[in-house]
């Protein structure tokens, strides 16, 4: 091998390991292996693959390793070959991509921008309260956006029930609080905004936006919670009166 880079120092040499390092033999993934086909004596074409197509930038090799050690081969070691690397762009289609790339990223951060100057410039000229038609627009949005469990329990409040075949309970409640006046979509966001601390169980947690906001409403929660225990006494109180007239009635029967 080493005669043969002496008589042939022209000889590009290669590797048969996929990667190589600089200054080392050209690695697998840097050429295409050449087996040149000679043409039909008939004169009949066929359609070759493309390793067994000449190109302008073949050369000839040697082999400095592996099975095929010291044998001599042809190669295309050229990544701008348009027959032996058809699918490598060439270094002015990668500058146009490139290009266009660069403006893409331009374009989109330009409308990017200019949608949050928009709506800086918006904020800016806010009134309160808002319009109707601003509340109007939070309020789908937040209905747009409602959980899983959330749904069903904002419906049934407002009593909004979705039948078979028909919209969601979702798209009808959109088009009911279309309905609403200010003051009804005002009660409508805080509601949607308290309604996960509203019925939730435990109130052990610190974080209770619901009592928060009971206070900053003066109401005295103590006071209800009194009076709903008042209640649900009431209503134990006359179903067990029934259920003893019942069994009375039961027993004298």
């Amino acid at each position: 091998m080493k005669r043969t880079l002496e008589t042939k120092p022209q000889l590009v040499q290669i590797s048969a390991a996929w990667n190589s390092r600089v200054g080392a033999p050209l690695g697998r993934n840097q050429y295409v292996e050449l087996e040149i086909k000679k043409p039909k004596a008939n004169g009949t074409s066929t359609k070759l693959p493309a390793n067994q197509k000449p190109c302008e930038k073949m050369a000839e090799a040697i082999v400095m390793d592996g099975g095929k050690r010291g044998q001599l081969v042809k190669v295309c070691a050229d990544p701008a070959c348009r027959v032996h690397h058809p699918n490598t762009p060439s270094p002015q289609q990668v500058e146009r991509e490139r290009a266009e790339e660069r403006k893409r990223i331009e374009k989109e951060k330009l409308a990017i921008t200019t949608r949050h100057r928009i709506l800086a410039t918006i904020l800016q000229r806010v009134s309160a309260p808002l319009k109707k038609a601003d509340l109007l627009a939070v309020a789908h949005y937040l209905i747009g956006h409602l959980s899983y469990s959330q749904v069903p329990t904002l419906a049934k409040r407002h009593k909004v029930e979705a039948k078979k075949d028909s919209a969601s309970a979702q798209e009808l409640l959109a088009k009911q609080v279309g309905a609403y006046d200010e003051s009804e979509l005002c009660k409508l966001l805080l509601e949607i905004s308290l309604l996960d601390s509203a019925y939730q169980r435990s109130t052990a947690s610190s974080n209770d936006v619901l009592m928060d906001a009971a206070k900053r409403y003066r109401v005295d929660a103590e006071k209800l919670q009194k009076a709903v225990a008042v209640e649900i006494a009431a209503t134990r109180n006359k179903k067990t009166k029934v259920k003893t007239k019942l069994e009375g009635r039961t027993t004298a029967a």
